[in-house]
C-alpha cells in the first residue's frame, strides 16, 4: 500500500513540474570537496584507458528530480533573471557532486505549446566542441594518437597553412584553437590548393602561437574521431560517450531515441524557424557512416542533447571523469584539458591562452568555472563546472536576444556570480 501511495505522489509531481512556467530551486547536501589535483604535465596519458563500462540502466530525469529541496530565494533569483529576457523557452540545472542545489524550468520547446522538459533536446551549438573532445580525450588516453602529434599523419586528407607549409598542425592545436584557422564558415575547403590569402587560415602566425577562435577546429575533431576509430563519430560518441552515461544524443535529429521531444530552432525574437519534424526532415539525408573527408561539420555545433544529459557530463568532469561509478575519462585527463597548453612541458602549443582543450574558464570572485558556451540564432548554451568547489551549471535558453560580455551570455554571467556568492557563503558558515 505504501509503495502505491509514494509512487501516486511521485507521478503528480512530475505532472507539477513539466507544466509550462512551472520554476523550481533546490538546495541539496554539501559535501566536502577534495584538494584540487595538480595540473598534469603530460603530453599524452601513457597508460591505456580503463575498459567503457556496459550500457547499464542509469537514473533517468525522474530520479534528479526526487532529490529536490526546494529553495524559494534561488527560485525568486532565477526567476528574475530569466524573465528579464523575455525567452520563449528555459532550463537551468545546477548541482553540487550531482546533487541538485537549483532547476528551473520554463516556457514551451515549440508553437504547438508542448512544454520544455529537462529530456527536451536542443541543438546545442558550440558546446558541442567540448562534449565532442571527451571523445576525442579517450582515443588520446589510450595512445591512439599523440597530442603533438602531426594531424596529417591520420587524417585521409591535409590541412596545411599554406603561407607556412612546413610547419606541422596538432591535435593540441586544434583543440586549444591556436591551429592559425580562420572563424570560417566555409566547411570542406580545398585543402591542398589553398592560395597563400585565403578565408580559411591567418598567414601571418605559425601553428601554436596564438589563440583564434575557429569553428573549423571543432569539425576537425570529429574527422579525427572517425580516422582514428574506423566508427561514424555519431556511433563512437554514442558508444563510449552517451550510452554509457544514459544520454539520449546525436549529431542529426534524424538518430535521436526520442523524436518527438527537441526543441524548436527560433530567432532572437523568438519566432519559430524549425519545430522538430521540419529539423528531422531537413537532415533526412544524415550520412552516418564513417567518412572523415566529408565530416568536417557537424561536431563544430550540430549536437542535439537535453540540459539534463549535458548536466550528467559537468557531474562526470567534476569529479574527475567519472559519473555514477561510469568512468569516461581519467582524472589526470579532465585536469589537462583544463589547463593552458603553453604551461605544458614540450606542448606545441607556445602562446598564452584562456582556453585549454576545448575548455574555457571564467572566475567571477569565487572558484574558476570551467566549460562551454553555445550560441546560435536565438538559442544559448552554457555549460560549466567548479572542480574545487564541485559545482555545475547547466543552462539552454531558446527564443531571445541575449547579450553578451567577454563572450559569455549576459544571463549565464549573472547565474554563475549568484551561485559563486552562495558558494562563498556557504564556505564561511553564513
Amino acid at each position: 500500500m505504501y509503495k502505491k501511495v509514494a509512487a501516486g505522489l511521485l507521478a503528480m509531481w512530475m505532472m507539477f513540474l513539466s507544466y509550462p512556467g512551472v520554476g523550481l530551486t533546490f538546495g541539496g547536501q554539501e559535501t566536502a570537496s577534495p584538494a584540487p589535483s595538480p595540473m598534469p604535465s603530460l603530453e599524452v596519458i601513457e597508460e591505456p584507458a580503463e575498459a567503457v563500462a556496459e550500457v547499464v540502466s542509469l537514473p533517468a530525469a525522474e530520479d534528479l528530480l526526487s532529490s529536490y529541496v526546494p529553495n524559494p530565494e534561488w527560485e525568486k533569483k532565477f526567476a528574475n533573471y530569466y524573465n528579464a529576457t523575455s525567452a520563449k523557452t528555459g532550463v537551468f540545472i545546477v548541482t553540487r557532486r550531482g546533487e541538485p542545489l537549483l532547476i528551473y524550468v520554463r516556457g514551451n520547446r515549440d508553437t504547438h505549446k508542448n512544454p520544455t522538459e529537462l529530456t527536451t533536446t536542443f541543438k546545442i551549438a558550440s558546446v558541442t566542441k567540448m562534449v565532442t573532445a571527451i571523445g576525442f580525450m579517450q582515443l588520446a588516453e589510450q595512445g591512439v594518437i599523440g597530442l603533438d602529434d602531426p594531424i596529417n599523419s591520420y587524417l585521409p586528407f591535409k590541412v596545411v597553412n599554406p603561407a607556412c607549409p612546413e610547419a606541422d598542425i596538432t591535435m593540441r592545436q586544434v583543440l586549444s584553437h591556436t591551429s592559425t584557422l580562420k572563424q570560417s564558415s566555409k566547411y570542406l575547403p580545398d585543402w591542398e590548393d589553398l592560395p597563400v590569402s585565403n578565408s580559411v587560415f591567418y598567414k601571418n602566425l605559425l601553428p601554436g602561437e596564438k589563440y583564434h577562435y575557429a569553428n573549423l577546429n571543432g569539425g576537425l575533431v570529429g574527422a579525427m574521431i572517425e580516422a582514428l576509430s574506423g566508427q561514424s563519430v555519431n556511433t563512437y560518441m554514442k558508444e563510449h560517450v552517451f550510452a554509457p552515461l544514459g544520454i539520449d544524443a546525436a549529431y542529426s535529429p534524424t538518430l535521436l531515441a526520442d523524436q518527438n521531444n527537441i526543441g524548436a530552432l527560433m530567432t532572437k525574437a523568438g519566432v519559430t524557424t524549425s519545430n522538430a519534424s521540419r529539423q528531422i526532415k531537413a537532415d533526412a539525408d544524415y550520412d552516418d557512416t564513417c567518412d572523415p573527408a566529408l565530416h568536417t561539420d557537424r561536431t563544430a555545433g550540430a549536437l542535439y542533447i537535453s540540459a539534463e544529459g549535458l548536466n550528467r557530463l559537468m557531474v562526470m568532469m567534476v569529479n574527475g571523469g567519472e559519473w555514477n561509478g561510469v568512468r569516461l575519462l581519467k582524472e589526470e585527463t579532465v585536469r589537462l584539458m583544463e589547463q593552458d597548453q603553453s604551461t605544458v612541458p614540450g606542448s606545441s602549443v607556445t602562446g598564452t591562452s584562456d582556453y585549454g582543450l576545448f575548455l574555457t574558464h571564467y572566475n567571477f570572485g569565487g572558484a574558476t568555472w570551467y566549460g562551454h558556451q553555445g550560441r546560435f540564432n536565438g538559442l544559448t548554451s552554457d555549460a560549466f563546472y567548479q572542480p574545487d568547489t564541485g559545482l555545475t551549471f547547466v543552462m539552454i535558453v531558446n527564443g531571445y536576444n541575449g547579450k553578451t560580455n567577454d563572450g559569455l551570455a549576459n544571463l549565464a554571467r549573472k547565474c554563475l556570480t549568484y551561485i559563486d556568492s552562495w558558494s562563498q557563503e556557504a564556505d564561511d558558515g553564513v
